[in-house]
C-alpha cells in the first residue's frame, strides 16, 4: 500500500519519477521512502482519513465495550457490535503506526541520499564526495 500512496503523493521536486525514463523502474523506487515532503503526506493524509472514518461512528470504543458486556443483545446486534469495534480498534491502530512514522521521519533514507551513495558520491557519514581532476 505504502508505494501507491507514494505514487499518488509525487510532487515538486519528486515529480521526476513521474517521466517516462523511470516507467520501467518506478514501482522498486516507491518501495522506498522517496522523500520527506513526500513520506509527511502520507502519514498526514493517512491520519486524517482515520480520523473522519473514526468520527463517523455513532458510539465510541468505550460503549461499544460495554454494550458487548451486557450479553443482553440479540445475537445479530452482538455480532454487528463486534465487528465496528473491530473496525474502530483497527482504524486506531492504523492511526497510531503513522503517528509513529511521523517521528522517525528524520532517521529515513530517502532517494536523493540512496541515489547519491549507490553513484559512490556520498560517504560513509553522509559527506558529499568531490573528485579532483589531475
Amino acid at each position: 500500500m505504502l508505494p501507491y500512496l507514494r505514487l499518488i503523493a509525487l510532487g515538486g521536486n519528486d515529480s521526476f519519477l513521474l517521466e517516462s525514463i523511470f516507467r520501467n523502474t518506478i514501482w522498486g523506487h516507491l518501495e522506498l521512502p522517496v522523500s520527506r515532503a513526500n513520506e509527511e503526506l502520507i502519514c498526514q493524509v493517512m491520519l486524517d482519513a482515520c480520523k473522519t472514518a473514526l468520527s463517523s461512528y455513532h458510539t465510541t470504543v468505550e460503549e461499544d465495550k460495554k454494550l458487548k458486556e451486557q450479553n443482553s443483545l440479540d445475537p445479530r446486534l452482538e455480532i454487528a457490535v463486534g465487528i465496528r469495534l473491530g473496525e474502530k480498534k483497527m482504524l486506531q491502530q492504523i492511526a497510531d503506526l503513522f503517528e509513529e512514522r511521523k517521528t522517525e521521519l528524520d532517521g529515513l533514507e530517502y532517494y536523493q541520499e540512496r541515489r547519491l551513495r549507490q553513484l559512490g558520491l556520498v560517504g560513509e557519514e553522509g559527506d558529499l564526495i568531490f573528485w579532483e581532476s589531475k
